[in-house]
C-alpha cells in the first residue's frame, strides 16, 4: 500500500512541475496602467526593472543606476494613478520623458 502511495506522489509531483515551468510571453505594449498598478499581470517590481533595461538599451546605455529604479518607478505609478486606462509604456514615457 505504501509503494502505490508513494507512486501515485511520484507522479503527480512529476505532473505538476510541468506546470510550474510553463512559459509565458506577455505584450507589454498593451499593459494598462491599472494593471500595473494593481500587479495582475506582471509584478510591479519586475515591470520596473524590464522597463529600465529596455530604455536604457534604447539609449546605447550599458550601465543601470539602480539607485534610479525605485525613483522612476514611483513617479510612473503617480502617472499611472491619475491616468489608469493609459497604456503602461504611454505613462513610462509622460513620466519619465523616455521615447
Amino acid at each position: 500500500m505504501n509503494t502505490r502511495a508513494l507512486l501515485a506522489a511520484s507522479l503527480l509531483t512529476l505532473h505538476l512541475s510541468t506546470f510550474a515551468h510553463a512559459q509565458v510571453t506577455v505584450d507589454i505594449t498593451k499593459i494598462t496602467c491599472r494593471q500595473f498598478l494593481t500587479g495582475r499581470v506582471v509584478p510591479t517590481k519586475s515591470i520596473a526593472l524590464w522597463f529600465s533595461g529596455y530604455y536604457s538599451g534604447k539609449r546605447g546605455a550599458t550601465m543601470i543606476d539602480m539607485g534610479t529604479i525605485r525613483p522612476n518607478a514611483e513617479k510612473v505609478r503617480d502617472c499611472c494613478a491619475l491616468n489608469q486606462d493609459e497604456t503602461l509604456m504611454k505613462a513610462v514615457e509622460a513620466a519619465l520623458g523616455a521615447k
